[in-house]
């Protein structure tokens, strides 16, 4: 009878170690798709964090050639949208270098932890490859550029670094095509073009947030509205990025509102990553358009974060304070716009 019981018993127990694997096989079925666990996330035209819609406002900056940021809370700044000028030589991590223009750079993970430390987003912006201004991104057709081949590697190295890190979001170009149209835009390459470039940041594993470029160098929304919601077919955590300079600046409030409107009806999650009161000569009052993005929950981005006296487009003067110089009181009415509450 014993040794009737210890065979049952080794039985058993063979039995529960199969069933086990079997359930435990079935719990982890090897390589696959990365399961994204970030607290952020894209639903429809919201921006959600741990699940609750939000508003972000921020301005662009460089603290490549600076890290640091912490000025910027008592600007209640949600993010920081970062100029990248110099994609190439750029450092991933480690210490400060002076690259090949003699700026010292550095590196996109101190930018990334200075920001963290003040709770702050940061979105990584491509905005030129070698830090001349030959090779500023803005106005370019992307796969047509002589360091495109290069800047996919640059990318996909962005992409691997800060895939664990939900609080990073990449912009893969700044401003793409001639605001005029005349380099033979079309939709259908700004498709192909966008396309390529999220499906390196997807390939590399990276499920976060990332910002895709509208058109005609970042101010034409028209594609959005035209080709926006398919493009999104397959696809998860997309904001597309508008500036609002002469374009939206220029037109009456009204028809800001209607466009906004427009935009949103097509179930797009949206940034408008820059906006500020002079571009291309023309000094103009950004607080209509301000305050109808901002009641409709919209996120924004001002240009710049920067201490002058003489840049109009600066939000801070030499001595810190609101740069109010010659252009309709920016400082003053982006502090003001970034200290109102949320309205997501």
């Amino acid at each position: 009878m014993g040794k009737q019981l210890s065979s049952n018993l080794i039985k058993s127990l063979t039995l529960c170690v199969l069933l086990l694997a079997l359930f435990c096989c079935k719990r982890n079925p090897g390589p696959g798709p990365t399961v994204n666990n970030s607290p952020y996330a894209v639903s429809g035209t919201r921006i959600l964090y741990q699940s609750k819609a939000i508003q972000l406002i921020g301005a662009n900056t460089f603290h490549v050639f600076s890290a640091g940021g912490s000025d910027m809370q008592s600007w209640h700044m949600d993010v920081a949208r970062e100029f990248i000028g110099n994609v190439k030589e750029t450092p991933l991590s480690g210490s400060v270098i002076k690259d090949s223009n003699g700026s010292y750079l550095y590196s996109l993970q101190t930018i990334v932890d200075s920001n963290r430390k003040a709770g702050r987003i940061t979105i990584i912006g491509a905005f030129g490859w070698d830090g001349t201004g030959n090779t500023m991104f803005t106005g370019t057709r992307p796969t047509q550029t002589s360091w495109w081949s290069s800047f996919e590697s640059k990318l996909q190295q962005w992409a691997v670094q800060f895939k664990d890190q939900p609080d990073v979001w990449l912009e893969v170009w700044n401003e793409p095509y001639r605001y005029d149209g005349a380099d033979g835009y079309t939709d259908d390459i700004w498709v192909s073009d966008m396309n390529a470039l999220v499906t390196i940041v997807r390939n590399a594993g990276n499920n976060n947030i990332v910002l895709v470029p509208c058109a005609k160098q970042g101010q034409d929304e028209t594609v959005l509205i035209n080709k926006g919601k398919s493009f999104l077919n397959g696809k998860s955590n997309i904001i597309f990025d508008v500036h609002a300079y002469e374009r939206w600046l220029l037109d009456a409030p009204a028809n800001i509102g209607t466009r906004l409107g427009l935009l949103q009806q097509q179930g797009l999650a949206l940034i408008f990553g820059e906006t500020a009161p002079m571009n291309a000569g023309t000094l103009m009052n950004p607080q209509p358009f301000l305050d109808s993005a901002y009641h409709r929950g919209l996120s924004i981005c001002a240009w710049t974060w920067k201490y002058s006296n003489t840049d109009q487009d600066a939000l801070l003067g030499t001595d810190g304070s609101p740069n109010n110089n010659n252009n309709n009181n920016w400082g003053s009415t982006y502090k003001a716009f970034a200290a109102q509450s949320r309205n997501p």
